[in-house]
């Protein structure tokens, strides 16, 4: 019933955000009372924190796994692809816990940020980082690589529906924008 829950909720705050949906809604979506959806989360910030973690944990096993494919610009070439194959309603929790990771309480925002500074952004500097180190990336500060390529793909995070399309070709586009730029060969 746990992950029914959360599957729910997931749905319903992807699509209409955090404040648009009441928890007697998500309770009566998963055809339970109230009080046993109280049963399951003490309230609708730890419902959102089971949300985004479980996404995080979900993420973080692909960044992992971007490390047996090559070179830095083949590891996070993968890495996109990857996120771009899943579902648009599963690419949105990332837009989700970036716009209401402020909804959770303190010691869970605290938690969920470190969390995601360890698993997520540190694994992708790295990455960076070691291409830089053997030659196959520029040397740039992985920090601001990090943020600009997770600025590129942010509009891709949307509610389906809402954003761009996110088709073979458009990923194709934004990596080749990505590593290689919009400016002419001017040599």
């Amino acid at each position: 019933m746990r992950e029914r829950i959360i599957a729910t909720a997931t749905g319903m705050f992807v699509q209409r955000g955090y404040e648009g949906v009441a928890m007697r809604e998500i309770a009566e979506a998963c055809g339970i009372t109230k009080a046993a959806l109280y049963y399951h989360f003490d309230g609708k910030p730890d419902l959102l924190n089971a949300i985004i973690t479980g996404y995080l944990s979900e993420i973080s096993e692909v960044v992992e796994a971007s490390a047996d494919h090559g070179t830095g610009e083949h590891q996070l070439r993968w890495l996109v692809e990857q996120l771009f194959a899943l579902p648009p309603e599963q690419r949105a929790i990332m837009r989700l816990a970036m716009h209401e990771v402020g909804q959770l309480q303190p010691e869970q925002r605290a938690a969920f940020a470190a969390d995601y500074r360890v698993r997520f952004i540190a694994p992708l500097q790295q990455i960076v980082s070691e291409g830089t180190t053997s030659g196959d990336l520029t040397a740039k500060d992985p920090a601001v690589v990090v943020w600009l390529l997770l600025g590129m793909l942010y509009p891709f995070f949307a509610p389906p529906g809402t954003g761009p399309s996110a088709g073979p070709d458009t990923v194709a586009v934004l990596l080749d924008v990505f590593f290689h730029g919009l400016a002419a060969n001017r040599s």
